[in-house]
């Protein structure tokens, strides 16, 4: 269970490195809905890469892979607290979770 976790944090990793093309969606912070994620969402997560690197994975992944790639990203320096994890896993599961 934890190598699939792994693996689909260097998945989400390697879409991450990816250069965008004119054919991926482009989910813009409109379309997600307020919260406490949300705000860690564009306050920590954009400050690396666009909103879309993250939303073009939705219906990919359960809260558990959520969290793992957010765990993930706190070991590439991410600055989020262990609170923040959480709340982010929770949103990025809910509204955008398979």
């Amino acid at each position: 269970m934890k190598f699939a976790l792994r693996a689909a944090a260097v998945f989400f990793v390697v879409g991450l490195l990816r250069t965008p093309t004119a054919s991926q969606s482009s989910t813009s912070n409109e379309d997600l809905p307020d919260g406490e994620g949300k705000k860690i969402l564009e306050s920590r997560c954009t400050s690396c890469h666009e909103l879309s690197e993250v939303t073009k994975f939705r219906g990919y992944y359960n809260r558990a892979q959520w969290r793992d790639i957010v765990v993930t990203m706190v070991e590439y320096g991410a600055d989020l607290k262990k609170a923040e994890i959480e709340t982010l896993a929770d949103y990025l599961a809910q509204h955008l979770g398979k």
